[in-house]
């Protein structure tokens, strides 16, 4: 297991940022100031034109670097990047340029591994979402997750929540660079095909809500990604037809907030013939006639949730 001069097992971070100057330096404060200090920092600017260049290279510390792509790739290729060029680590962990992680994140999440089995692959913990006040969120599921993760009922296992393991002779799992939002949704599915996952019952990292301007998780971005996770697990969603039924809810909600309520309603009718449980489809179905009211009446009182197993 490779690890530093302290024989403690190394850890690789990966940050990609774009035009965050005003933010890129509290996440990576909060990653330097780790209780477990066996790690390396990589930092990709991603085409930044807003002085986030300056704010990098005027930390000193060694364990970051910091590489830099002239033209923007997004956030997904700029991870891959990062994979490629990690040192020989352990483990791989990812932090949006917007976050913040608590100082014992990676020490409580390799305790899990230390005492797990051999192919434990990754390691989630809870969350704070901070909007003007904290929400948070714990796991309640581990071992094998791919079905809970397939349906979004898995907490705990986002991209800026995993300690991802790296085993020797096999390829580092890559984020998918077609996917416009969700991706790390996917790599998490990718990463736990096969394998186990666990996690800390704790609050590890602080996810900041509409803290950064622009962001991928829009409506567009929404429909464009259920989209995409739709064709690319079509043939597991064939075999589970009530989670392809939650797929095409989270499209029709985007259209609606698009104002596309032809396409929702399409979505909507699509969704209730998979469901296993029609009524508040089919309520979300008629209050779509309503407009944007009905859009707010719908969430108020008829709340689609992930699907539980059969």
């Amino acid at each position: 297991m490779p690890s530093d001069k302290s024989g403690l097992p190394l850890v690789t971070i990966v940050l990609p940022t774009h035009n965050r100057a005003h933010l890129i330096g509290r996440a990576i404060d909060s990653v330097l100031a780790q209780t477990h200090p066996a790690l390396e920092l990589i930092v990709i600017d991603d085409g930044s034109t807003d002085g986030t260049r300056e704010v990098v290279a005027a930390i000193t510390d060694p364990r970051v670097r910091h590489l830099r792509n002239e033209n923007p790739v997004g956030p997904s290729t700029a991870r891959n990047i990062g994979i490629a060029t990690a040192g020989p680590s352990s483990y791989l962990a990812f932090i949006d340029d917007d976050d913040e992680w608590l100082p014992h994140k990676l020490e409580r999440q390799l305790a899990v591994f230390e005492r797990g089995p051999a192919d434990l692959a990754a390691v989630g913990c809870g969350r704070i979402d901070f909007d003007g006040r904290e929400e948070v969120q714990l796991p309640e599921l581990r071992g094998l997750l791919f079905e809970d993760l397939l349906a979004r009922r898995a907490r705990g296992y986002g991209g800026a929540l995993v300690l991802v393991r790296r085993f020797p002779g096999e390829p580092d799992v890559l984020f998918d660079a077609s996917l416009s939002c969700l991706e790390d949704a996917d790599y998490t599915l990718r990463v736990a095909r096969t394998r186990p996952l666990d996690f800390v019952p704790e609050a590890l990292v602080k996810v900041y809500q509409n803290h950064g301007g622009q962001h991928v998780w829009n409506s567009a971005g929404m429909v464009a990604g259920y989209d995409r996770m739709a064709s690319k697990y079509s043939a597991e969603l064939a075999a589970r037809p009530w989670v392809r039924s939650y797929y095409n809810f989270y499209a029709a909600r985007g259209f609606a907030q698009l104002g596309r309520w032809r396409e929702c309603r399409a979505r909507l009718r699509l969704a209730i013939w998979d469901a296993r449980t029609r009524g508040p489809l089919a309520a979300w179905y008629l209050a779509s006639y309503m407009g944007r009211l009905g859009l707010r009446l719908a969430v108020m009182f008829f709340p689609i949730t992930p699907p539980l197993p059969p």
